[in-house]
Formats: C-alpha cells, structure tokens, sequence
C-alpha cells in the first residue's frame, strides 16, 4: 500500500480504492451480543451499502455540502449511512442515539447546522416523529427516517460526486456541548494529514486490526478507531460502550481472539478492566499481538495506567503498547503520541506555584511530588508551541498554553467566524501560521509534551466534556438561588478521576429565617440541585455548596472567576458560606433485610438517579462506572454461592430483572 499521495486523496478514495483492492476483505465484524455473535462488513460490502444509500440522499434532494444527522449506535448501520454520507458529499453530524434531555442537547445543533434530515434508530424516530414537530414547529418538515427505511426505498442509482481534500466531510459536535454548541468542521484534507500522522506514530500497519468500544458519535471512536482503520485497509472488531461496561474482558477477548494490533480508550476503561476480570478468563488472554493502545479523551493518571500495563504483562501486553496521546477533535483526533508510558516525577510546589519544572526523587512524600505524563513529540508537518498571556513562546521546562498548527488542524466552527478566529486564528510572536489554541496548560521537556492542566474551565468526567456555562445555565433554574449567581468547576486530584462541584449564592429572601432556612429550604434547594443534573446531564454533583450573596468573585464586566471562587470555595472556612455538602455516604450504612428495597436503595446512591424499572440500566443515563459500582455492590450485599451478577446482566438488563435475579436466589 502506497501512502505517499495521502495530501491529494480523501476518505472517499480510500474506501473505494480498498473496494476494488480487497473487495472481500473484511473491514469490521461487529459483536452482536459482545462475544461470539457475528455482523459483518467487507469493503466491497461497504461500497456498495453506501451507494445505494447516497443515491436515495441524492433522491431525497440532498445536495453536496447539505448537512444529515446520524444517530445511530455502534454497528453496521451506522458505518453504512456515514459513509453514505460520505459518497453523496453530505455533511454528516455523528450525534448520540440517548434521547436524554433532548431539547438540550439535540435542539441547539439543529438550530446550528440546520440539516436536511435525520437518519435514527428506531426509537430515536419514533419519539421525533411524535415530539419533533409538537415541541418545535420551525423543525416540522425536517424528514426522519430509519436506516432499514433506507434500504427498503433505496432504488435511484447514485450519481458520483467529486469529493475534494478540501471539502468538509462531517461536523463534530464535542461530547457534552449544549447552549449553543459549536460544531467543528472536519475536512478530508485535515482526516487524511491525521490519519498518515497517526500512522507513523502509532505503528500502524497495513491490514491491522483494531479493537473498538468506544462510541461512534464521538471523535476518539469515529476519526481514531473507524477512519484509522479504513486508512490502513485494516479491520475493525466492534462492540458497543454497553458492551464494555458489563464486562470488559470482551475488549481484551477481542484483541486476543483476533490478533488485533490496535485499540484506544479512555483512562477510566484501565481501572474497569483489572476490577472486573475473573481469573479463569484471565489465562486463556493472549495480548502480545498488541501494538499500541492509545490513551485520551481525559487526563492520563500514571500509576493506574502502570497498573494497568503491570497486571497485564503476563499475558503477553508489551511495555510499550500504553501510549498516551494529546489531541482534540479541533485537530480531527491526535496531535502528538508517546512511544510508551513515561513520565517525568516533578515538584509539585514549583510546578504548581511558579510554572516551572524540576525532576524529583520518587522517594519524595506525596505531597511534594507530581507525575507528569509524556504525551510524546509533536506530529511530523505540525508545529506543538506553549506560549504566555501575551502569544509570545515560552521555553522548555515553563508552563503555559498549548498551541497546534498544522493540516490536521481543522477548517473550524460551523457558520460561527468570531469563534473561529478566536479559536483557530492566534498569532504567536515568531511564527508565520495562525495557531489553535486549546485551552489547557502544559510543557515541553526535551522534546515532549507534558500537560499540566486546563486554563479553560471545561469539566471532563469519565471521558465526557461538560461546560460550565451549560451546568450553570440548568441550575439557574433554581429560584432560590441569586440570578447568575451559580457555578460549576472540576474537583481534582492526581490520582482519582475529576468531580462535579457546584456552588450556589441563595438570595437574602430565604434566609431571614435561619432555623427555617436550614431545617426546610436548604434540603429541598439540594434536592432540586441533584435533581436538576441528574434529568439534563446525567451526572452527579459530587459537592454542592451555598454561600450567601456576594461570595462568588467576578471581573468587573460580571463574569464569573471560576479559578479564584474556587480556590476560596475549597477552604474549610471562609466568609460567605452557608453550608456544603460533600458525598461520603457508604453502602454499608444500608439495611440488606429487605432484598428489594435493599437493591433499590443501591441503585439510587450509587447512580443518583430515581430507579427506572423497565428500561436498559445502560440506557437511562446510568454512568458506565456508576453500573459497575451497583453491581459490585449487590455482590458485597448479596453473597450468593456460584452466582455472579456480572454473568446474568447484559446490555438489555433492567432494574426490574436485577431484581428478580436476586430475590429469586436470596
């Protein structure tokens, strides 16, 4: 296979060259039910389903350039009406299938991107036929419509459209934005400069295969995982994050079972995996086909991770297949990648306070040292820069904002010029292109990249982005509360995955009466709070506190100073509090006696959420490790001899069932 053309080629070629190459190469078998089922797809499969899916868009009156929502889960469907896309030159925007808090997350980027129609599941058809309309007017004539639906209809020929590096191939919204989203324009040009990239960073060859869970909708699954793999003629072994979470020995069976060369995942999934894995499957595991699993989405914490590589080893996983990466999907998905998991022991004072960097002993106290992950060298053909307040670069060893330039550099934000050029058009002194900025913090050391945190104050939770202004939006709906008074931030700490935290001013009104206060109002406020995250984001705040009015600092136009309210905020004592709460609460403190209410009780602390009885526990907005927890937990409530939960749930498992699993045994 010739790569040397990748600057001239797009996406497109590289499927249709690959159908007639290797017409009946496989390129993804995806895993019915997690384990033995099989659904396949070959290349020449593959062209032939997007055709005749591209030539039913062009019927439809969809032009190049006219933009098509794909909301699908992971499998077949969704590959074949992506790349359907793809062929017709229609603009596809890969959006999650969850119809959760749908006015919130589905609306706005409608409203953005203003597409032609709509390709879902079933379910996700059903209630936008029923809903969409109903609840938005301005979106009544926007077309619905299944992938079977699809097929069924699909006799126009397709008319072949002459695709360009330049043009956009799909929008990218970014996990967790709402308001007013932004979605990322993504050109062949910048999918082919990242694929090849990629390839010489990762060690990707010819024909590998890739092991893959993470969602499609998402950039680190889609660009990484599927278009990665398409770029080298190689396949796919496909599972659902469902899948994943139940059980994630189907992730390291996959890679065994089919001699995959790649995978990617977030660090959380590390974590998961040696918890959950069951010495009898442990042993039957052969990893040593493994060339890189790529590591992002949230920051790398480096001991787990070394656990990680540690537990596996025996099993044939390499020292350098853990490969920490910093990418976005601004720069379609990577944009630099270690050679293996490193990282550098540091003082944490220093860096911390001044920005500086200086190698520590190991021996140090935990207090007094900090690891910094190698997140490797910046790609061949792209420029990696840290740079001050004032855009002028810094020196290794200091830390300040990362910057990228480069063709994997995305075109930038759909119909939105001022973010754009904010974003994607900073001037730094010396240098001739414009940069993107990324908002986190970092720096170079001999070389490599090593990030230190976020100057943004995006909150990144199990992989998913939330932004605060979202958060904060949702929970000024609590009339107690001072209007734009509210705020969201990120709890840290080196080695334990980030929190929510929130903080409210409540008005003087409601806090005259101080008993009344504390013993009513306060209790049913943070009910709301919890509640209010839990049905739009299906998340947990971790700690809520309220403060009286004026607490919360802000710049003289009224914006709110995140870093600064929180670092006073994370005092024991300070003047303005009213009172937090923090969640500590254990599943000892539960009385096992009665099994129902026992299980219903878990779930509710565990997941923070109203138990829902028959649907999906996967589906409800449930956290992925929320649902390992709840499991976990009714095996330490409910010792049961020869019985594991783990075996009896899968991705269609409801409370109800649960239930009747174990008060059948119990």
């Amino acid at each position: 296979m010739n790569f040397s053309n990748w600057s001239n080629s797009t996406i497109v070629a590289q499927a249709k060259g690959y159908a007639l190459s290797q017409p009946d190469s496989n390129f993804v078998t995806f895993l019915v039910d997690g384990d033995l089922e099989e659904a396949s797809l070959s290349y020449a499969q593959l062209d032939q389903r997007a055709r005749q899916i591209a030539g039913w868009l062009q019927a439809q009156g969809c032009n190049k350039g006219d933009r098509a929502v794909v909301m699908l889960p992971n499998g077949l469907s969704f590959i074949e009406v992506f790349f359907g896309c793809l062929y017709a030159g229609v603009v596809a925007l890969p959006l999650s299938h969850q119809l959760l808090a749908y006015q919130e997350s589905l609306i706005p980027k409608l409203e953005t991107a203003s597409p032609k129609l709509i390709i879902g599941a079933e379910q996700v058809v059903g209630f936008l036929n029923k809903r969409l309309a109903q609840d938005f007017p301005q979106f009544a004539s926007l077309q619905v419509t299944t992938p079977q639906a699809i097929i069924e209809a699909a006799l126009a020929p397709f008319s072949e459209v002459d695709i360009f590096p330049q043009d956009p191939a799909y929008l990218q919204f970014s996990s967790g934005s709402t308001g007013k989203p932004k979605g990322i324009v993504v050109g062949h040009s910048n999918i082919m400069a990242n694929m090849e990239q990629s390839r010489l960073a990762a060690d990707w060859q010819p024909g590998a295969g890739t092991a893959l869970w993470l969602p499609l909708f998402h950039d680190f699954g889609l660009a990484a995982g599927l278009l990665g793999a398409l770029y080298m003629g190689g396949f796919v072994i496909l599972l659902t994050p469902a899948q994943f979470v139940v059980k994630p020995s189907r992730w390291l069976s996959a890679m065994s079972r089919y001699r995959c060369a790649h995978s990617y995942a977030p660090p959380f999934a590390f974590a998961m995996c040696i918890r959950m894995q069951k010495p009898e499957e442990l042993a039957s595991l052969n990893l040593s086909s493994m060339r890189s699993i790529v590591i992002g989405a949230e920051p790398v914490h480096y001991q787990a991770t070394l656990e990680f590589n540690q537990f596996y080893a025996p099993q044939g996983l390499g020292s350098q297949v853990l490969r920490p990466g910093f990418g976005m999907a601004e720069t379609v998905i990577m944009f630099s990648m270690s050679k293996g998991l490193e990282a550098l022991c540091v003082d944490r004072h220093l860096i911390e306070t001044k920005g500086r960097l200086q190698l520590v002993s190991e021996s140090l106290d935990k207090e007094d040292k900090k690891y910094l992950v190698n997140l490797g060298p910046q790609m061949p053909e792209h420029l990696l820069v840290i740079k001050d307040d004032q855009n002028r670069p810094l020196p290794e060893g200091v830390v300040g904002e990362i910057c990228l330039s480069g063709p994997s550099v995305c075109q930038g934000y759909y119909h939105n010029p001022e973010a754009t050029s904010a974003t994607f058009g900073v001037q730094i002194e010396g240098f001739e292109p414009p940069f993107l900025v990324t908002g986190d913090r970092g720096l170079l050391y001999q070389g490599n990249l090593y990030f230190t945190g976020r100057i943004k104050d995006l909150i990144i939770i199990r992989g998913r982005n939330y932004y605060p202004h979202d958060l904060e939006f949702v929970l000024g709906q609590v009339p107690e509360a001072c209007p734009d008074c509210v705020m969201a931030y990120a709890i840290t700490s080196e080695d334990a995955e980030e929190k929510l935290g929130l903080a409210l001013e409540i008005d003087n009104a409601h806090l005259k009466d101080q008993d009344s206060f504390y013993r009513k109002t306060l209790p049913l406020i943070d009910k709301q709070v919890v509640k209010l995250m839990a049905d739009h984001f299906q998340i947990y705040p971790a700690s809520r506190t309220y403060l009286r009015p004026g607490t919360i600092k802000k710049t003289s136009s009224g914006k709110i100073k995140h870093s600064a309210t929180q670092e006073l905020i994370e005092q024991s004592e300070f003047h303005g509090l009213l009172t937090r709460f923090v969640d500590t609460e254990s599943i000892e403190e539960i009385d096992g006696a009665d099994p129902r209410e026992t299980l219903i009780q878990l779930f509710r602390q565990i997941t923070k959420l109203p138990p829902i009885f028959d649907e999906p526990i996967v589906d409800i907005g449930t956290d992925s490790l929320d649902i390992v927890n709840f499991l976990t937990a009714i095996e330490a409530k409910f010792p049961i001899e020869g019985f594991d939960i783990f075996d009896e749930v899968d991705d269609k498992t409801t409370l109800n069932k649960i239930i009747e699993l174990i008060t059948a045994h119990y």
